[in-house]
């Protein structure tokens, strides 16, 4: 949105206006990011913008002419066959590698054999072979869901997910293996999935995206349930709106598949509610009969009291959105976090109950954009961080077929990590997802996500005074941003009244600003919300700062009041991430205990499990710290150790093996070091770094 004058925001330009506008329900719409948070046009490497089946990445490169003699490409295709006579066209010799789960190979090709093999009949297209950044896969690492996938198998399998949205293209790669689908069309009555709007699509990529593709797509687009079923019934349009009855029925017909064990709603009204619309309704019912479901907060801002309807449900766990932290510095949609994002709409409901329940990645994330095969859009929203619960909630569900809502609220929320106000509040809710720590639960063993270090003040600013307050990053600190969220205290205020119409423009007083100033002394950030930083900025209850350190030292937060105001100081209080990850750094580490078990399964499987303890030279225990290892059969397994410096991995095998081992390979945090001569176990029953587990 567009921001005019300090500390001033118009209601009507995010929608709150329409209750006294109109006297029916609001329409129920997808809650997407304010105009303010629309992300940059997404990175061109895999897209083919000019329909010429070669990436524009790819097609610059030759361009220029100055290239190797040969390139490393992957080339795709629509039918099987075609590859095949394509492979045999350029040669056994210079293809390295045949795709089994896509008709594709990769290739060492010249120039000439590109542009011919894109001519090629069934050809899709040629991109070059290099690492693809996705555009969500820090959020899967940074919350623990590549964890938990790596530690755990989970991936969804058995489950099945049911959005209603504005619908699914299953003609993109990520979500092409998930057909044929149950499907039911409210808008237009179409008898095969399609979608018009983009959103419904991008919404399933996150939450069930397979991760199948060419090149490093397998590794980076994976959503967090890549194995999960789906379902998806339309009930928004091609411009995005629906209404009420439409977003009800799509609940009613999801809850009515046995099949489907999550419901994801990335959908919304503008008003907030005490639970008892319609909407809310229905998912509360949905709940009762025995589904999980998951609503968006909405993103009508910082404000108190802006939860919308579904997420105001009584049983909804509904989700919040943060910014992820580990992408590279140089990657271009690298969110600064971890911080709330400022859109995100804060409780409590009407009638005073405490939303959201979670907060999750939804700052610059990455999907599948429909009407087209293989090309990626980056979003922000509450409607983004919503599937990547359900998600979760499907890994949730796969370990405990028999889980209802609230055990996957009690895993999701009681392993979280508490941000603002300790406990639960209306800001954050119970805080960041942690993936890992949640499917540890669900699991029956332990571990969690190794978060940058959190640190929460309070304070006040003096009227025509400031507040400061230092802190010091060494040089084993610089690994994670700097990401400070200010919330400060005071109310909504009625600039301009029009009745009958209501109030037309707000403010929230008294504005305060923020300001990070490095070693130096000089300010590497400011916040002067609602007038500057319009990227993370609403009505200005929130000031957000992040900043990249590259130097050891002290820094300084400032807040104060604005400049263009009257001077009134007031409350704020802060949450402050940096550096080290994990809470550690700088460690001499080995594995101090290891214990094995052994339980049966079935009567043709057993389950091993190995309990993995990390301790410093001084034989402390260290908490998150990830822990990877090889069991017998070649099968790499990983966790991250919890509070008490342990943590749990598991394999099934089949009973006809009567003893299997697990080697620990490495032990490993940022800033810290791994002396595996040190590796000892106080119970003799291994040698610190390799334990036999007997089947039971």
């Amino acid at each position: 949105m567009t921001i005019r004058s300090r500390a001033v925001l118009a209601l009507a330009s995010v929608g709150l206006i329409t209750s006294a506008l109109t006297t029916h329900s609001a329409l129920a719409r997808s809650p997407q990011a304010p105009p303010a948070k629309r992300p940059k046009p997404p990175h061109s490497t895999l897209a083919d913008t000019n329909g010429n089946h070669v990436a524009d990445v790819l097609d610059q490169k030759l361009a220029r002419g100055n290239g190797p003699t040969r390139h490393d490409v992957v080339v795709t295709f629509s039918d099987r066959s075609d590859m095949g006579n394509a492979r045999r066209a350029v040669g056994l010799g210079h293809v390295s590698t045949t795709f089994s789960l896509i008709d594709g190979f990769d290739a060492h090709l010249t120039d000439g054999q590109i542009y011919a093999m894109a001519h090629h009949a069934g050809i899709i297209r040629v991109e070059p072979n290099v690492a693809v950044h996705a555009f969500d896969d820090a959020a899967n690492r940074d919350f623990g869901v590549t964890g938990a996938q790596a530690a755990f198998g989970v991936t969804g399998a058995g489950t099945q997910v049911c959005i209603p949205d504005s619908g699914v293209d299953l003609g993109h790669e990520q979500l092409d293996s998930k057909a044929p689908i149950g499907w039911l069309d409210l808008v237009n009555g179409k008898p095969n999935p399609y979608d018009d709007n983009g959103h419904g699509t991008f919404v399933a990529s996150v939450a069930v995206g397979d991760g199948v593709g060419p090149g490093s797509i397998a590794d980076t687009m994976k959503g967090v349930a890549p194995d999960a079923a789906l379902s998806a019934v339309k009930v928004i349009d091609n411009t995005g709106n629906g209404d009420d009855s439409l977003e009800v029925q799509g609940i009613q017909w999801c809850a009515a598949r046995p099949a489907v064990d999550v419901i994801s709603l990335s959908l919304g009204s503008d008003l907030p509610s005490d639970g008892l619309d319609a909407i809310s309704q229905a998912v509360d019912a949905a709940v009762a009969g025995g589904k999980i479901v998951v609503a968006a907060a909405g993103n009508s801002g910082d404000v108190p009291g802006s939860i919308t309807a579904p997420g105001s449900a009584k049983t909804a766990i509904t989700v919040g959105a943060a910014a992820e932290w580990s992408a590279p510095s140089d990657y271009p949609y690298a969110s600064d976090g971890p911080y709330l994002a400022a859109f995100s709409s804060r409780g409590p409901t009407v009638d005073n109950r405490i939303k959201p329940d979670i907060v999750a990645p939804g700052v610059t994330i990455g999907g599948a954009q429909s009407g087209s095969v293989s090309t990626y859009v980056v979003e922000s929203g509450t409607s983004m961080a919503t599937p990547y619960v359900a998600g979760v909630a499907l890994l949730l569900r796969q370990l405990q077929p028999t889980w209802k809502q609230a055990d996957v609220r009690s895993a999701i929320q009681g392993t979280a990590l508490d941000a603002g106000p300790p406990g639960k509040d209306n800001d954050w809710g119970s805080g960041l997802i942690d993936a890992y720590g949640a499917v540890a639960e669900a699991d029956g063993s332990s571990g969690s996500t190794p978060f940058p270090a959190h640190k929460y003040w309070t304070g006040t600013v003096p009227d025509g005074g400031s507040w400061s307050k230092t802190f010091t990053l060494g040089t084993g600190d610089l690994g994670a941003p700097i990401a400070a969220t200010v919330t400060t205290g005071g109310t909504l205020v009625c600039q301009i009244d029009l009745p009958p119409l209501g109030c037309f423009q707000y403010a929230w007083l008294p504005d305060l600003e923020a300001e990070l100033d490095g070693p130096s002394g000089f300010a590497v950030d400011t916040s002067t919300c609602p007038a500057g930083n319009a990227d993370d900025c609403t009505y200005g209850r929130q000031e957000t700062l992040q900043f990249r350190p590259k130097k050891a030292g002290t820094y300084t937060i400032r807040v104060y009041p604005a400049a263009d105001g009257d001077g009134s100081g007031g409350s704020f209080s802060i949450d402050l991430f940096t550096g080290p990850v994990g809470g550690a750094t700088g460690l001499v580490l080995h594995v101090g205990d290891l214990d094995g078990t052994g339980t049966t399964v079935t009567a043709t499987r057993w389950r091993a499990q190995v309990t993995v303890t990390v301790h410093d030279a001084l034989h402390n225990k260290i908490a998150g710290v990830t822990v990877n290892g090889i069991w017998t059969g070649n099968v790499s397994a990983s966790c991250v150790t919890n509070q008490k410096g342990s943590c749990t991995v598991s394999q099934r095998f089949a009973r006809k093996k009567t003893s299997v081992q697990f080697a620990v390979s490495n032990v490993h945090a940022s800033g810290d070091s791994y002396d595996s001569s040190a590796n000892h176990d106080p119970d003799t029953d291994s040698n610190g770094t390799t334990i036999t587990v007997t089947r039971p």
